[in-house]
């Protein structure tokens, strides 16, 4: 199967661009009768668009009116992207991938998170020691020299929420994104193109203070799963991010390029992304025994300005599932007027072709452990999916003592009905951090005062050191003193 992805990032829509939608839009379309019709090699017009991050241009932490603010540059964004679709993939929007970048997170909503912490002589090594912990709530400002740590957490996890709107409008409610870190992923699968495509963010614990880019572990673990489901095997595995995964060792703004190995190991053959402003290829090796790679394409800034280092750029990306091959074009703006771009071929160092070629990995070898529980799952997945939590609940409560994978989706699907009655009965007592949260706060909930001083005593609660179990242990001791 042959197939070409327009692959854009890094739009930065406000509405005080210099570059209009329409401007933008014209450009595009003119660009693709160049490489479409008129160069050599001809390229496959679009059938699939990635957008890989930082929508918007974002707002400053003492905007004024910030949510007015937000919307106003989402809705030039939203105009932009529908046009886009519209004119490129026929209106269909399921055809677009979206990703949030390190721009769509508000800054305004994490400084309003913080409050500042006095640094007493002997509390020095501690709080160094607990700045520096994966998943921490405190923040280190160089501008100010001060310590802060995330005191509302809610307002951290609303970082994202306008993005979150947008999403669900762009997609007219069919998709949705969740605020919740574990599981900011999305799904496209297009079985015609006989290709799957996991949407990442990459924005987890991201902030002013915070500025590398990370992907929730759950959300990896998610994409795992879902990609074991006998209906996925043999598809093609395109992963799609926006933080860069290599920079210069003075940088901090960019991710653990761990992560890549993770994305192998997974069986994703391309990633993409952008954050950098600037087209680059990667070919990364496993590095712990098995003979998989993983190629990962850059696009460059679609609408920021021309910077000192690079120009304005975005990829067309032809591939052939079948063959196992791709091909990469490097589109350049060529002139110096943001208002009017004019784009061109570029050769993508270090070659000197306008096309840079390249082969992919095919998708793992199909592996189908099927056990009394297997069909119930895989049923109980697509139930959950499509919104249908009773009936994935009531497939799941049968399997989750026996399967470990039934577990966390039994609880995604109970907490989702607010079923604290089933929760109880099936996840106390506790076995995990997340299990233990919520059976804690069910416990409350159904009035069973007792059986709550029992389980803060049980030594995964007692013990925990885990930031949320402990807030939440917290919070019962001081109901139950009341």
């Amino acid at each position: 199967m042959k197939l070409s992805v327009l692959h854009i990032s890094d739009l930065h829509r406000d509405p005080a661009n210099p570059v209009r939608n329409d401007v933008l839009l014209d450009s595009l379309e003119n660009d693709r009768r160049h490489y479409s019709a008129e160069e050599t090699p001809a390229v496959r017009s679009p059938d699939l668009i990635i957008i890989s991050g930082d929508i918007i241009q974002g707002i400053r932490p003492d905007a004024q009116d910030p949510d007015a603010r937000l919307r106003e540059q989402y809705h030039e964004a939203f105009d932009f992207l529908a046009a886009l679709t519209d004119r490129f993939v026929g209106g269909d929007r399921n055809r677009v991938i979206i990703v949030p970048g390190n721009h769509d997170n508000s800054a305004y909503h994490f400084a309003r998170s913080l409050c500042r912490v006095d640094i007493l002589p002997d509390r020095k090594k501690d709080l160094v020691s607990e700045l520096f912990q994966p998943g921490s709530r405190f923040r280190w400002s160089w501008s100010d020299f001060e310590l802060y740590k995330i005191t509302d957490q809610t307002l951290y996890t609303q970082r994202l929420s306008a993005f979150a709107d947008f999403y669900t409008e762009f997609y007219n409610g069919t998709r949705t994104y969740d605020l919740d870190p574990a599981k900011q992923i999305d799904i496209f699968d297009f079985p015609a193109l006989g290709l799957t495509i996991a949407g990442f963010s990459s924005c987890y614990n991201n902030d002013l203070f915070n500025k590398q880019g990370a992907i929730h572990p759950g959300c990896i673990a998610s994409a795992g799963t879902r990609m074991r489901d006998p209906s996925l095997q043999n598809r093609l595995r395109i992963a799609v991010w926006h933080h860069s995964a290599e920079g210069l060792p003075e940088h901090s703004d960019f991710m653990d390029p761990d992560f890549l190995q993770n994305m192998i190991d997974r069986g994703f053959s391309l990633g993409f992304h952008g954050h950098q402003h600037r087209p680059q290829f990667l070919d990364t090796r496993f590095r712990h025994g098995i003979d998989r790679k993983i190629k990962v394409i850059s696009a460059g800034t679609l609408g920021k300005g021309i910077s000192f280092q690079h120009r304005r750029a975005y990829n067309v990306v032809e591939l052939n599932t079948e063959n196992r091959t791709g091909r990469l074009y490097v589109r350049e703006m060529k002139n110096d007027n943001l208002n009017l771009p004019i784009w061109g071929q570029c050769a993508l160092p270090p070659n000197n072709s306008t096309y840079y070629d390249f082969e992919f990995d095919p998708p793992p070898e199909p592996q189908y452990y099927f056990n009394a529980n297997t069909a119930a799952l895989i049923e109980a997945q697509r139930c959950h999916d499509s919104g249908n939590y009773r009936k994935a609940a009531d497939l799941l409560i049968p399997v989750a003592p026996s399967d470990a994978l039934a577990r966390p989706l039994l609880l995604d699907c109970l907490m989702r009905l607010k079923d604290t009655c089933a929760l109880i009965v099936n996840f106390d007592p506790p076995t995990s951090n997340d299990e233990a949260i919520h059976v804690m706060d069910a416990l409350w909930a159904e009035g069973r005062h007792d059986r709550l001083r029992e389980v803060l005593r049980i030594p995964l609660i007692a013990e925990s050191s885990d930031l949320s179990v402990i807030e939440m242990r917290k919070k019962c001791f001081a109901r139950l003193t009341k």
